[in-house]
């Protein structure tokens, strides 16, 4: 019988991000005959590590090195890639996955000391994404990433969008860069969605419910969104709304400041973190997409498959190819909180006509976004890199 392939997957952490659940859900679905699946992450904890499968060993930097009191600069870094290395060298890794660009640039170093075929994947426009985060040393860590993009096997993109704009922001030859979408456990969220939520959790009688959700930063646009529901409420008159957003970041006490200010507490509230946050989508009367930027907006595609309504932000990039150029949902300008007040009032107005869009919403992302395509792909893509056809 062949040996199992080992692939190793890294990624920084395991917080309830999109990112963070498509590394579970491909743990959870590598076909075992053929992958022994490993997981690298940098910091401990998060939302999610428990529900990396039993057979995935887990090798957490921050357990196995003990942090120093100073670290000199670049000490830091140094030191995850000798760490990841030495687990390529001891587990015999065949081929790694990284997934964001903080793990690209230690997974791209650890196999120059330990060879071994790496797939990159970028979640985001990485102009967007990289220079609007607060970096140190970014001309440094841009020509990093650039060198680290340049010299992986394959770079993967989680959209048209995201794939095309990684190969003019970083100069890549266009057969090294490739669109794999994010897959979605149909049946899976078919069966959380039908999860009761609490009583004092449900969607009151006459309130017009609308959820977000993601991390509270500024990428997601919230703030805009809390202006579009403070113009509908105190100036257009809509005093039914309600807008859950599902999150936890670096935003909150700068959101809650603006809801304080604005005396929305009964228009709006701040959900946190909930592990499943799918009766949320299933019971709201629209789901909102409020960012500055996307690669493939997970939450998007969740909404669409619990059968509800949806607005989103034409932002690079994602949005316009889920929802087909608006065929399955509205689309409006991003960084415009009237034109979020504008397309929400309409679905107010004329719910019947936004409903209509949602039994052939889910058909479409029945179709493109299945697990059993999408895991296919991915296993195809790895064994092509250590076993060339």
């Amino acid at each position: 019988m062949p040996e199992k392939i080992r692939v190793l997957l890294a990624i920084s952490e395991m917080a309830g991000g999109g990112s963070q659940r498509q590394m579970i859900g491909i743990l959870q679905r590598l076909d075992r005959a053929r992958f022994q699946p490993y997981l690298y992450i940098v910091s401990s904890g998060g939302e999610l590590l428990p529900e990396v499968p039993s057979d995935v060993p887990v090798f957490v930097f921050a357990e196995r090195c003990r942090k120093s009191r100073w670290y000199y600069p670049g000490q830091a870094h140094r030191a995850r890639i000798l760490d990841l290395a030495e687990v390529l060298r001891t587990e015999s890794i065949a081929v790694v996955y990284d997934r964001t660009y903080h793990m690209t640039l230690i997974t791209a170093a650890a196999v120059r000391l330990t060879p071994a075929p790496r797939v990159s994947v970028i979640v985001t426009d990485p102009r967007l994404d990289f220079e609007s985060n607060a970096e140190r040393f970014r001309p440094v860590k841009r020509w990093m990433l650039r060198r680290a993009y340049h010299s992986a096997d394959r770079v993967v993109a989680v959209s048209d969008g995201v794939r095309q704009a990684a190969i003019d922001y970083y100069g890549l030859p266009p057969d090294k860069a490739l669109t794999l979408y994010n897959f979605f456990d149909i049946e899976r969220i078919d069966r959380l969605m039908a999860e009761p939520l609490p009583a004092d959790e449900a969607k009151q009688p006459g309130r017009f419910e609308i959820v977000a959700a993601g991390r509270l930063h500024p990428q997601k646009g919230f703030s805009f969104l809390l202006e579009a529901v403070r113009e509908l409420v105190r100036i257009r008159g809509y005093h039914q709304i309600h807008l859950r957003i599902l999150g936890v970041g670096a935003l909150e006490a700068e959101l809650r400041a603006y809801v304080a200010q604005h005396q929305l507490e009964s228009h709006v509230t701040l959900a946190g973190f909930r592990p499943n946050p799918l009766p949320y989508l299933r019971q709201a009367d629209l789901f909102c997409l409020s960012s500055l930027y996307e690669g493939m907006p997970n939450a998007l595609v969740e909404a669409m498959l619990c059968y509800t309504p949806v607005l989103a932000t034409d932002c690079p990039s994602g949005p316009r190819e889920i929802l087909h150029g608006g065929r399955f949902g509205r689309l409006v300008p991003p960084a415009g909180s009237h034109a979020l007040a504008d397309a929400i009032e309409d679905a107010i107005q004329h719910p019947v006509a936004w409903q209509s869009l949602v039994p052939a919403a889910r058909v479409h992302i029945e179709q493109h976004f299945s697990p059993t395509a999408g895991i296919q792909k991915l296993e195809d893509l790895l064994t092509n890199l250590i076993m060339p056809s």
